[in-house]
């Protein structure tokens, strides 16, 4: 389906419902049919894409290498009644406005590591929200600076789309859903659960007793003892902004990245239990 085909039944279908869209990448899991689920639920007009967006991946390998399941992932919405699926082809990357800043929120976690990531999303973002107009966009926790990255564009762009945020979904043993938990072999998937159990133990040392740089460069060793490659971040930081913490007190979340059997994952937390200052922490995280 050409672009302009589908703005025009866009636009005609907005006219007599609310539509919720549901950008995926596809290789869908028990996390995105919950997005799904929370837009029916609501009564919304359901809009799923299903795009592996080039221009978010730094690294050439790893674009070629996520996991594509278009077969069976048409077979899932199908199966939980899904109103549209949108498949951009590869003509979906011309005339792309390329206009858009996404100041200091691209300085932080992952954007530290995989230049132009963000810039990526939000481009190809962009022209999702600019043909579809949404009434609603339903985004995972779990892509937590994502998702304020595109909620900064929205604000941008004065559009009049609420976003509305799902928790992260999670196995039994804590570990979040993720395409890329596919490409870890059986024996390192046994670490995963390991990330949880840390965010949760971080998020309690923090509004128990506070926490030191050494206590969290211990934890760092940990991962890299278990059998993690690399421990790419490890930030607590303001929850709405992702400044550091200071002496105004807010709500605060713990961010992680690693690396494991190559594959590069992550993970956040919210400090449950009140508001966070920098003197809860007693140096800040190191990265």
């Amino acid at each position: 389906m050409i672009i302009k085909e589908t703005e025009d039944l866009i636009k005609n279908l907005s006219k007599k419902n609310k539509i919720n869209f549901i950008p995926t990448m596809g290789n869908l899991h028990r996390g995105h049919i919950n997005l799904l689920k929370i837009a029916k639920r609501k009564n919304h007009f359901s809009l799923v894409s299903i795009f592996v967006n080039p221009l978010q991946f730094n690294d050439k390998d790893d674009f070629i290498n996520y996991p594509r399941t278009i077969d069976s992932d048409l077979k899932i919405l199908e199966k939980n009644n899904a109103d549209i699926i949108f498949l951009p082809q590869k003509n979906f990357l011309n005339n792309l406005d390329t206009s858009v800043q996404i100041s200091n929120l691209s300085k932080k976690l992952c954007g530290l590591d995989r230049p132009g990531h963000f810039s990526g999303v939000a481009i190809i973002m962009k022209k999702f929200l600019n043909i579809i107009k949404p009434s609603f966009l339903t985004l995972g926790e779990k892509d937590f600076q994502q998702v304020l990255v595109i909620k900064k564009l929205i604000n941008d762009i004065f559009l009049h789309t609420k976003i509305i945020l799902s928790p992260t979904i999670r196995d039994k043993d804590g570990v979040a859903m993720s395409s890329r938990n596919n490409l870890i072999s059986k024996d390192k998937k046994k670490l995963l659960p390991m990330i949880f159990k840390i965010l949760n133990f971080i998020s309690n040392k923090i509004t128990q007793s506070g926490l030191n740089e050494k206590e969290l460069e211990l934890i760092k060793a940990k991962f890299l003892k278990a059998g993690f490659e690399r421990v790419n971040y490890l930030d607590i930081l303001k929850e709405k902004t992702l400044c550091d913490l200071n002496e105004s007190p807010a709500n605060a979340r713990i961010f992680i990245s690693v690396t494991i059997d190559g594959v590069r994952l992550i993970d956040n937390y919210q400090v449950i239990g009140r508001l966070i200052r920098k003197e809860n922490l007693i140096k800040k995280v190191s990265s």
